[in-house]
């Protein structure tokens, strides 16, 4: 885990949690939030990072790690169950089936790398602002009455 410093009359708002294999982008990412008075938390690993959303509950979680399909599917089923927070997915997925794959998994978004930074702390401010993940929409048949 990061600790963070803040201002003395600055109160943190929400909670983030950076779940990445890559360390060289790490501090980049938490200076972001940090600079939006989030406190973030940095994990490197799949058993960390879910234990991490166990123990915090974390407003919204960051996934960057390169995984095979099914650890990648099962940290972010672990994660969705672990928090009630957003879960962003920075993915290198080629096509559109992937990125509907990740979403079924439980990130709430996919960004594909390359990911502008700017378009990063837009969409994760835009989460955080929402509370909480919405209730997922199942796909099934639309019935129209004729109007009377």
């Amino acid at each position: 885990m990061v600790t963070w410093k803040t201002e003395v009359d600055t109160i943190p708002l929400h909670t983030v949690l950076i779940a990445s294999d890559h360390t060289e982008d790490i501090s980049s990412l938490e200076a972001l939030f940090q600079q939006r008075n989030c406190i973030v938390l940095s994990e490197t690993t799949v058993a960390s990072a879910l234990q991490t959303a166990r123990l915090v509950g974390p407003s919204l979680m960051l996934v960057d790690m390169k995984l095979s399909k099914e650890k990648r599917n099962a940290l972010l089923q672990g994660l969705r169950n672990a928090s009630r927070g957003p879960i962003l997915l920075l993915s290198s997925a080629n096509t559109a089936d992937e990125v509907i794959e990740a979403n079924r998994a439980g990130a709430d978004e996919c960004l594909l790398k390359p990911v502008n930074p700017a378009v990063l702390v837009v969409k994760a401010m835009a989460w955080l602002g929402q509370g909480s993940r919405k209730r997922r929409f199942t796909t099934g048949t639309l019935g129209m009455k004729p109007a009377v």
